[in-house]
C-alpha cells in the first residue's frame, strides 16, 4: 500500500524490476548501430549543422550549436557525418546497456527478446543524423537512469547524468522544456492529494523550465559566438498568420513598419500544417526578411493576439496536432529515409554540392550507400516505426498506460512504465503548443518512449526501494 506523509503527500510503492547496465550490450549495440548507418544519413538540416562548424562564420542559432559542436568532437579524425553518427551510436549504446532483471519465466524470457529487439530496431532509425535523434537518445538514457535509480542509492554521479541529459535536451531546442514540465504534470497525482499543492508544483516548474529559453540563447552567443537569425520567427509567423485567416483582421499589419502591402496576402501563403511558404526558402519569404528588424514587437504582438483570440489560436493548434498525428512523412529520418548524402542520388549529391559551395565548407561530407544490412533493417523499421497511424497507436497507448497505472496505483506502481509514457506525451504537448511543421520524425521520441513504457508494464515485477 502506497504510504502517506502528513496529509497531502503519497509515497507509492514501487514494483519495478530492477535494471543493471552491461557493457557488452552497450557496446555490442553502438558497434552495430555505427555499422549498419556508416558513415550515416544526413538531412538538409543536419548537413547544414555539420557544415557550418567548418565553416564557423556561417554558424548561427537556427539550429542547436551545442548539438553542431557535440557533433564535431570525434568529426576531426572521423570525418562528417560519421563523427556524428558515432556520437549517436554511443547514446544508443547507453541505452542498449541497461536491461531489467527478469526471473527465468516464459514472461521473463519474452519481455528480454522484446527488449533487444526494440534496441536492434533502433539502430537503423539512430543512423539518421538529427537532432530529433538525439535528443530521442538522451530521453532514452535519462528514463533507464531514473528507473535505475529506484534500486540503488543516488549519488553524485547520478545527479550528474541526470542534469548533463537534461541540459542537453534543452539546449538542443529551449521548447522541450514543456516536454519535462508536462511529464512533471502528469507524474504528479501520483504523489500528491491537494489540488493546491499540484497547481503549485507545475506552476513553479513551468517557471523554472522558461528560463531554459533565455539559457538556451545566451550559450548560443557567448559560448560559441552563434549570430541570432531568430529562429523564433517559424512560431510567430505560423501562430500570427493563422490566427489573422480565423479573424479575417492582419494581425501582422497592427505592428508598425510591417510592409504589409509590399507582401502577398497571407491567404495565399498559409499552409495549416506547415510555416515554411514564409521561410527563407519558401515562395513568400518576404515575410521572414521583413520579420528580423522587427523581432520583439512581432513576438509581443503575438502574445497579444493568443491572448485575444484564444479560440482562434486553439482551433489551428488543434487543426496542426491533426495533421501532425496523420503524417506519414517518415522519409526524413531512419535507415529508410532519404538522405542529403546519398551516393546513388543525383538530386541529394546536387543539393549537397550546392550548400557546401554557398557555405564555403572546407572539408568533404561523406557518403552513405546501401550496405547489405540495408534492407532488413529498413523492413524492421516500418514493421515497428513507420506502420500507418503509428503516432495514434503511440498516443493513445501512453494515455491507457497512464490510466492503468492511476487504477492500479493501491497495489503498486510502475515508474518505469509511467515515466517515459508521461515523457513520450510531454513531447506531443510540447509540439502542439510550439511545433511548425508536421514530418513524422517528430513524433519519433514519442513512439519509442511508448514501446519502452510497454516492456517495462511487461515485465514481471519485483518490489523496488520506497521513494
Amino acid at each position: 500500500m502506497p504510504r502517506t506523509i502528513g496529509e497531502r503527500i503519497t509515497s507509492p510503492r514501487f514494483s519495478d524490476p530492477a535494471l543493471a547496465f552491461h557493457w557488452p550490450a552497450g557496446i555490442a549495440f553502438a558497434a552495430l548501430c555505427f555499422a549498419v548507418s556508416y558513415p550515416g544519413r544526413l538531412n538538409q538540416d543536419s548537413l547544414y549543422a555539420v557544415i557550418t562548424m567548418t565553416a564557423r562564420g556561417e554558424l548561427g542559432n537556427w539550429h542547436s550549436p551545442t548539438l553542431g559542436w557535440l557533433w564535431s568532437l570525434p568529426g576531426g579524425p572521423l570525418g562528417q557525418p560519421a563523427g556524428a553518427l558515432l556520437v549517436q551510436s554511443l547514446l544508443l549504446g547507453l541505452f542498449a546497456g541497461f536491461l531489467p532483471h527478469v526471473s527465468p519465466t516464459f514472461r521473463g524470457r519474452l519481455t528480454l527478446a522484446l527488449e533487444l529487439l526494440l534496441r536492434v530496431v533502433l539502430a537503423g532509425s539512430f543512423g539518421s543524423i538529427g537532432k530529433d535523434i538525439v535528443t530521442l537518445g538522451a530521453l532514452l538514457i535519462l528514463v533507464q537512469l531514473l528507473r535505475h535509480a529506484l534500486h540503488v542509492r543516488p549519488g553524485y554521479a547520478l545527479g550528474t547524468a541526470l542534469a548533463t541529459l537534461t541540459a542537453l535536451v534543452l539546449l538542443i531546442k529551449s521548447p522541450n522544456f514543456l516536454t519535462f514540465v508536462l511529464a512533471f504534470a502528469l507524474l504528479l497525482p501520483f504523489f500528491l492529494r491537494s489540488f493546491r499543492l499540484y497547481a503549485a508544483f507545475v506552476a513553479a516548474a513551468l517557471l523554472l523550465g522558461v528560463l531554459a529559453v533565455p539559457l538556451n540563447r545566451a550559450v548560443d552567443a557567448h559560448l560559441f559566438g552563434a549570430k541570432d537569425v531568430h529562429p523564433d520567427k517559424q512560431l510567430v509567423i505560423f501562430d500570427l498568420a493563422a490566427i489573422s485567416l480565423r479573424t479575417g483582421t492582419n494581425a501582422f499589419a497592427k505592428v508598425p513598419a510591417w510592409p504589409t502591402a509590399q507582401l502577398p496576402p497571407i491567404a495565399t501563403c498559409f499552409l495549416p500544417n506547415m510555416w515554411d511558404p514564409f521561410a527563407p526558402w519558401g515562395p513568400c519569404a518576404g515575410y521572414s526578411a521583413a520579420y528580423d528588424p522587427l523581432d520583439a514587437p512581432l513576438k509581443r504582438r503575438w502574445a497579444f493576439e493568443i491572448l485575444a483570440h484564444p479560440l482562434a489560436y486553439g482551433g489551428h493548434r488543434l487543426t496542426y496536432a491533426g495533421y501532425l498525428v496523420r503524417s506519414q512523412d517518415h522519409a526524413s529520418w531512419g535507415i529508410a529515409g532519404d538522405a542529403v548524402n546519398a551516393a546513388a542520388s543525383a538530386t541529394a549529391l546536387a543539393e549537397r554540392r550546392e550548400m557546401m559551395a554557398r557555405l564555403h565548407a572546407n572539408h568533404p561530407v561523406q557518403l552513405w550507400q546501401a550496405g547489405p544490412a540495408t534492407a532488413p533493417f529498413q523492413w524492421l523499421e516500418v514493421h515497428l516505426l513507420r506502420y500507418p497511424r503509428v503516432q495514434s497507436v503511440a498516443l493513445v497507448g501512453s494515455l491507457a498506460i497512464l490510466l492503468f497505472g492511476w487504477l492500479r496505483r493501491r497495489t503498486g506502481v510502475r515508474l518505469g512504465a509511467l515515466l517515459p509514457a508521461a515523457l513520450g506525451l510531454g513531447n506531443f504537448g510540447m509540439l502542439l503548443v510550439f511545433g511548425v511543421a508536421d514530418p513524422a520524425r517528430y513524433l519519433l521520441p514519442t513512439v519509442c518512449l511508448f514501446y519502452v513504457a510497454l516492456l517495462a508494464l511487461l515485465a514481471p515485477g519485483y518490489e523496488g526501494k520506497r521513494v
